[in-house]
């Protein structure tokens, strides 16, 4: 890559680097399900992925989100969900998302979300059920404006399930959409035949975005 790999912490190694996640994604590149496009990014089997890189800066220090994303992206397909179905960090044009399982009108079912660390999970449960759907309308990705870019997520999808995800954590829920968000803790990701009913039979599709208008209301 041309430049120099930053110090790894004995905190990164601690609790950003688990064994289990970094086991999965190890399995994804030997099943094909992922693979290196250069010295830092990589691929899934969504071929309208936007580019993800592995590491960030000069000197490079590792994304460690990614980490935890790849492993989680190689678990759904691992519970049998189809892989046209499962989209992997998408463009910016549908939304940004870290992973979203969709069906064959790109509505999303599930949407999954990223974090280095469990404790940036906690940020989100809090946060996200305060934004109502007029106060995401318009939101730009800055740092501190994670939960009200994930609000705009859901009030855009209408995801009924979300899936938060970081090193060693998944935490799954159903949300609820009434005048906020409610997110009610669920214990069992729910099985492919529960979400594609007669199976999936088109190509990967586009995710589906709800009217600015719809969202707001």
């Amino acid at each position: 890559m041309g430049r120099e790999l930053g110090e790894i912490s004995d905190r990164d190694r601690a609790v950003r680097l688990v064994e289990a996640d970094a086991k999965s994604v190890e399995q994804g590149f030997g099943q094909g399900l992922l693979s290196m496009e250069s010295a830092s990014r990589v691929r899934s089997l969504d071929p309208m992925q936007a580019t993800t890189w592995l590491v960030e800066g000069d000197p490079a220090q590792p994304r460690w989100q990614s980490l935890a994303q790849l492993a989680a992206y190689v678990e759904l397909l691992a519970a049998g969900y189809p892989e046209a179905a499962v989209r992997f960090a998408t463009p910016d044009g549908e939304l940004g998302l870290d992973l979203a399982v969709v069906n064959d009108e790109g509505q999303v079912l599930l949407l999954g979300v990223a974090r280095a660390e469990s404790l940036e999970l906690a940020r989100l449960e809090a946060l996200v059920p305060t934004f109502d759907g007029e106060s995401v309308r318009s939101v730009h990705i800055v740092p501190g404006r994670e939960p009200q870019l994930l609000a705009r997520q859901l009030w855009a999808t209408r995801a009924p399930y979300l899936w938060l995800v970081a090193a060693g954590a998944r935490r799954l829920y159903r949300v609820k959409y009434g005048r906020t968000i409610k997110l009610l803790p669920a214990r069992v990701m729910p099985m492919p035949e529960d979400l594609w009913p007669v199976g999936f039979n088109g190509p990967t599709p586009r995710v589906a975005v709800v009217a600015p208008e719809a969202v707001a209301g």
